[in-house]
């Protein structure tokens, strides 16, 4: 898999190509983040699968998909506390409360549906379904992360126009998602996106992302290559 980045006047794009087919996080100029899937031939299926031999994008999947199961919405920083954080028993203290306070508001979430919550995780099938930000939601154009053994397999759908409905923009060898930062359908879950986003766009080596070696990764390459030799 090869990863590329690009500077647009609304910020840094990437993009992962793969067999052929593009797979693209951008920032918009209206503020928003979007996904998009690229193929070069019209009748080609719309899914890109992300493994662990590109472990570096495969960890990012693997954050975004645990953080949105988990419902961990808001990261603290331990060494970015309050000011009136003055004793080791008050941080202790105050790290409790806020873990309280995260845990009623998972209860929101999980328990009473807030935010579109069923709909955006299915445990069963282990899928993060989002329809996209940009128009009704009966049309909306709509992306699919579901996690396969030791793969993500991303894929991207369109729905049927419906008279009365603004369209939701696409091409037989395009599609985008929107994911807005104010207004979305699954707010606040729109945080754990622009945070996988965020970290991709911050790697400063154009192939630190698909490249950086990490132990697991080693692991997983050696366990790979006992199990061909033994075919």
């Amino acid at each position: 898999m090869v990863v590329k980045k690009e500077k647009s006047e609304s910020g840094l794009n990437v993009f992962l190509e793969k067999d052929g087919k593009q797979l693209g996080f951008t920032f918009g100029g209206n503020g928003d983040l979007y996904w998009l899937i690229k193929t070069k031939n019209h009748d080609e299926d719309k899914t890109f699968v992300i493994t662990k031999e590109n472990y570096g994008i495969y960890d990012l999947f693997e954050q975004l998909f645990e953080d949105i199961k988990n419902i961990n919405i808001f990261e603290l920083d331990e060494d970015d506390l309050p000011y009136y954080i003055e004793t080791e028993l008050e941080k202790l203290e105050y790290l409790e409360e806020l873990k309280q306070r995260n845990e009623s508001e998972k209860i929101k979430y999980r328990e009473l549906g807030y935010a579109n919550y069923h709909e955006l995780f299915d445990e069963k099938t282990k899928t993060i379904t989002w329809y996209s930000d940009e128009t009704a939601h009966e049309v909306a154009n709509i992306l699919k992360i579901r996690k396969e053994d030791d793969r993500f397999i991303i894929e991207f759908s369109i729905q049927p126009h419906l008279d009365g409905y603004d369209e939701d923009f696409h091409k037989s060898y395009y599609i985008p998602i929107r994911f807005r930062n104010s207004g979305s359908s699954y707010s606040p879950f729109n945080i754990v996106f622009m945070r996988m986003y965020n970290a991709m766009k911050e790697v400063d080596d154009i192939n630190d992302i698909g490249h950086q070696i990490h132990i697991e990764e080693y692991i997983y390459a050696e366990e790979l290559k006992l199990t061909r030799k033994k075919h």
